[in-house]
Order: C-alpha cells, then sequence, then structure tokens
C-alpha cells in the first residue's frame, strides 16, 4: 500500500519498485583492496593504489586472496555511476530503506574479503550473535566493530548515525562465522569542518582530521582487535586516522571495510 501512496525507485538506478536492484547490488561485489597504514608504493599524494581483489562472491574462494603483510581496508563497489547515487541517496537523502541492503552488502564483504581469517580467534561456541547497543561495553569482546565516526553537525542534518546498522549486522556476520565480535560508537570527533569526500586532496582530508579524533573511552579498546567501517574510502585518510586514535587507545586496528572507494583520478 505504500508503494501506491509513495512510488520508489531503486536509489541507484531508479528501477522502479526496488529499494536496491539485483544490478546494483552487483556493483558492490566488485571489491577493491587499499592498504590501511602508510601510503602505497607509486602514490606520493596518498592516492590509494587500489586494486580489484578476487572474492567468493566472484567464484573464487576466499581462501585464495592473499592476504598483504599490513592491515588492509576493502571495500564493496567504486564510488561512481549507481553506486555514488545509491550510496549519496542513503547517507545523505535520508533513503533509510537502504539501510537492509547495505546491510547485507557488508555481511557479503565480510564473507568475500577474507577479513574473517584476519579476525579469527580462538574457536568460540556462539550460536547467537551478541547483544548490542550504541554503547554497549564489549568489555568481553575480542573484536570491536568501529564505525568511523561522523562529525556532529552531519549528525545533526541526517538525524541518525547512518553507519551504525551497518556496523551491528557486521558484527552479527562475523559472530555467525565464529569470530567473537560486537559493534560499538567508540570514536569522536571534535570541530570537523565538512565532509571527507569533499576536500580534494590527501594532505587536506589529513588536516581536516588531525587532532580531531578521539576514543570515547579508552579502556573498553585497550587490549583489542578492532574492524574500522566506513561508507566511502578516498584516500584513505579517514580510517588511518581513526587507527591512530586506536593505536593511541593501545587497541589494534585490525582492517577497515567499506561500502565503496574513490576510483583513482585517472580512472574517474
Amino acid at each position: 500500500m505504500l508503494g501506491l501512496i509513495l512510488p520508489r525507485g531503486c536509489a541507484g538506478c531508479d528501477k522502479p519498485d526496488e529499494i536496491l536492484c539485483s544490478d546494483c547490488q552487483s556493483l558492490f561485489r566488485r571489491h577493491t583492496v587499499l592498504p590501511l597504514n602508510g601510503t602505497p608504493s607509486g602514490a606520493p599524494d596518498g592516492t590509494p593504489g587500489a586494486v580489484t581483489a578476487p572474492n567468493a562472491l566472484n567464484g573464487i574462494p576466499s581462501a585464495a586472496i592473499q592476504q598483504p603483510a599490513c592491515a588492509t581496508i576493502y571495500a564493496a563497489g567504486t564510488y561512481q555511476g549507481n553506486v555514488r547515487r545509491a550510496i549519496l541517496s542513503w547517507k545523505d537523502h535520508g533513503d533509510t530503506e537502504c539501510d537492509k541492503a547495505f546491510s547485507q552488502v557488508c555481511r557479503q564483504l565480510v564473507v568475500g574479503s577474507g577479513i574473517i581469517e584476519t579476525l579469527q580467534t580462538k574457536p568460540q561456541t556462539l550460536s547467537q550473535p551478541m547483544p548490542q547497543t550504541e554503547h554497549q561495553t564489549g568489555s568481553q569482546t575480542q573484536i570491536l566493530v568501529v564505525p568511523a565516526p561522523s562529525s556532529p553537525k552531519s549528525m545533526r542534518t541526517r538525524g541518525r548515525r547512518h553507519l551504525w546498522p551497518l556496523a551491528k549486522a557486521t558484527a552479527a556476520e562475523l559472530a555467525a562465522a565464529g569470530v567473537e565480535a560486537c559493534a560499538v560508537n567508540a570514536l569522536r570527533t571534535r570541530h570537523v569542518q565538512g565532509k571527507a569526500v569533499e576536500t580534494h586532496s590527501a594532505l587536506g582530508r589529513a588536516a581536516r582530521l588531525d587532532g580531531q579524533l578521539e576514543v570515547n573511552d579508552p579502556g573498553l579498546i585497550a587490549g583489542k582487535k578492532v574492524l574500522i567501517l566506513d561508507d566511502i574510502v578516498t584516500t584513505g585518510t579517514t580510517m588511518r586516522r581513526c587507527a591512530e586514535a586506536i593505536r593511541g587507545a593501545r587497541g589494534s586496528a585490525a582492517g577497515g571495510l567499506a561500502l565503496a572507494a574513490v576510483p583513482p583520478p585517472a580512472e574517474r
């Protein structure tokens, strides 16, 4: 009935009566791998040298993915075309119906990227995901799924923590695979101006976040592995700043997940 009163189209391509159609969903199965720590060789300006990763969703077992020596960011799709439109509709235009679709993208990325093997702890006997709240202590949890924080202004504009449903879905998928995990909003920003994706250089992104990210409760992070979650990766600066804050609280930034990565300038 709601669809008759307020008809909608796919967030990516506007196909009628779809939230995220199967064609647009497939665009989030073209995974990209980026380094989390340091600057990739051959990219002195900090632009990530993205490479497409084979993954289980494309018919290659996740165990076949070579795990880099450094911590790694896995992005589900490329931030252009229908992927870009879908993310912006969800993130900045209040299309909360996409929460479920993008949560599923995150679940598929967990399975297809090989991040489970990176995070795997001793075998667990979990049969249900751990209960989660936005301010969960996580004191008995080995893996924390932590969303990259938005500025207070952005949260006021959106009226929600847009990454929170995705963080819970990511932790639930890890728990289903036997990894003891929970989602927690452990990071916050101070006095950050503008959006990262609107800052046009790696140096600008670094300056935007310099000293502006902090851990809410260092005791929560200490001794834990942390998986950072973000929506868009441009140069990786936001995730690296998150990783620095986590390490400053004596935690370990084990990797990152994102819905999409901005392609290098030559590929735009």
